[in-house]
């Protein structure tokens, strides 16, 4: 399998700065506008929106976000709506219910939070919301930060530019 494609700015290996401006080019045609991944959605909740609003917040200064990213946002921030209201029926009757009969059995809204963590843990992983998702693109950009700032690759990339 192949290895996910990184972008330009955050690439490993040696390119001309021919290769880094055509990258950058295509990748911006890719990414698309970023007009209105900022604007709030109004399909979603009260809760929703304050919780799309705090996560477009923190990540605008990344500059990883696009218009593309909409649902995926609306989706995290409907997990984390639903999680919570989840939450609330959890600890108002219990991680066990008593039924009618005696019988005792789990909380339905356990299930719901269940599936509703899953979806946020896929969505943190597409985003770039988990710690480690965070730590990888720190990382790769402290990777390519060092090689930027290498004379020895200074050096070559100039030659290669002259050639």
């Amino acid at each position: 399998m192949a290895k996910a494609s990184k972008p330009v700015e955050i690439i490993a290996k040696h390119l001309t700065k021919q290769e880094i401006e055509e990258r950058k080019q295509a990748e911006q045609k890719l990414k698309g506008n970023d007009d209105l991944v900022y604007k709030i959605p109004q399909c979603l909740s009260k809760e929703e929106k304050k919780i799309y609003k705090f996560l477009i917040n923190e990540l605008q200064a990344s500059g990883i976000l696009c218009n593309l990213d909409i649902t995926i946002l609306e989706i995290t921030a409907n997990a984390i709506a639903s999680m919570r209201e989840c939450t609330k029926l959890i600890n108002k009757y219990g991680v066990v219910i008593t039924k009618e009969n005696g019988d005792m059995i789990k909380n339905p809204a356990c299930t719901a939070y269940k599936d509703y963590n899953a979806i946020f843990n896929k969505c943190c992983i597409e985003i770039g919301l988990s710690p480690s998702a965070r730590t990888k693109l720190a990382n790769i950009n402290v990777q390519a930060q060092e090689q930027k700032d290498d004379p020895v690759l200074k050096i070559l990339n100039r030659s290669s530019d002259a050639s």
